[in-house]
């Protein structure tokens, strides 16, 4: 299976900054039915998730305001 990787600017997006990766996590497994690792450095939240996936993932992090 292949991964999809959707790369959020934290300066560019400041909610991406507060919001906990565990409630993206969760998030995406209760609601979208999507599985999603998330992580995050001083640039950049990272949300990894399964290519068949994606579309899902894409509308729940829109959804949140974070892409």
């Amino acid at each position: 299976m292949h991964t999809a990787t959707f790369e959020i600017n934290i300066p560019g997006n400041p909610l991406a900054r507060r919001i906990n990766l565990e409630d993206i996590e969760m998030g995406m497994d209760a609601d979208a039915g999507v599985r999603a690792r998330a992580s995050r450095d001083s640039m950049t939240l990272t949300v990894i998730v399964r290519a068949t996936d994606a579309a899902d993932a894409a509308d729940w992090l829109q959804k949140a305001g974070l892409i």
